[in-house]
Formats: C-alpha cells, structure tokens, sequence
C-alpha cells in the first residue's frame, strides 16, 4: 500500500478502534484498500477469515465505535458458522 494510505489509516478513527479490538483479542489481519473503501482482512484461525470493510470517514461521533460492534457480531457470527465460505 501507498504512503498515503497509510497516512490515511493512521488518521481514521474507526480504523484505529478496529486495530486496537483486534489486536487486545489476538487476531491477525491486514489492512487494504478496494476503490474507495478501506478494509481489513481478519485471520480467525482454523481456516476462516473475512473481509471487513469500514467507512473512510466517520459519519458521527458513534461510527467508530458502532464499526467496532458489527466487527464483535461478524466474528462470532464467522467463529459459529461451519461453512468457511459464509458471508458476514
């Protein structure tokens, strides 16, 4: 990725709160970008991973943490699902 992606990354706050949950919980992932639309590859183990895509801006003072919840909920939903090709 460009340095200004990276820039970019560093200055999104729901990106920061996404990195910061992931990391406190152990899972890998990779931040990347598809157009416009930033998102993070997550690694759940056992095979399973997704993509999570979030807003490059906020659209309020909730946003950040509301991408946070629907990551919480994409993850369990993954982690509960026997098919490693389900969509979250």
């Amino acid at each position: 990725m460009g340095n200004n992606f990276n820039k970019a990354l560093r200055r999104n706050e729901s990106y920061q709160k996404l990195s910061a949950y992931l990391t406190q919980h152990g899972y890998s992932f990779e931040p990347s970008m598809a157009g416009k639309h930033p998102y993070v590859v997550v690694e759940l183990g056992e095979g399973k991973s997704f993509k999570f895509f979030f807003p490059s801006s906020a659209s309020d003072v909730r946003s950040a943490d509301n991408c946070v919840s629907q990551m919480k909920r994409a993850i369990r939903q993954r982690l509960a699902s026997n098919d490693n090709n389900a969509r979250v």
